[in-house]
């Protein structure tokens, strides 16, 4: 009976080993996903904040280019006492070769109230 089960667990591991590096790689899609978002947060909220106090609007859009992804498209309005600043940037995985799949574009806004002088 063993005779006929020689080699039994090379081929389930060679089956399941696809699995293995495709849960692998979902695993990364979305920690590079929690990331990229964590990153937007951040840009947003400080890029509101610094404008909120009396900051200028360029230096707050270099603080917040400086913690959003490269590719992060930054707006900031203000009305009515409200400075409201939006972060775009496209979630990419950090794989080089498969960097395009899986990529989501991701949004992150923060509003701040103008402090007065």
């Amino acid at each position: 009976m063993i005779r006929h089960q020689r080699g039994m667990v090379t081929a389930e591991l060679a089956t399941i080993a696809p699995l293995g590096v495709a849960f692998a790689f979902l695993l990364l899609w979305i920690v590079s996903l929690g990331l990229t978002q964590v990153r937007l947060i951040d840009a947003s909220r400080e890029g509101a904040r610094l404008v909120a106090r009396g900051e200028s609007v360029g230096a707050a859009r270099l603080a917040a280019k400086k913690l959003s992804p490269d590719d992060a498209k930054i707006t900031i309005t203000t009305e009515d006492g409200l400075v409201t600043v939006t972060v775009n940037a496209k979630s990419a995985m950090p794989i080089p070769f498969f960097s395009g799949i899986g990529a989501r574009e991701m949004e992150s806004s923060s509003v701040a109230a103008e402090e007065s002088p």
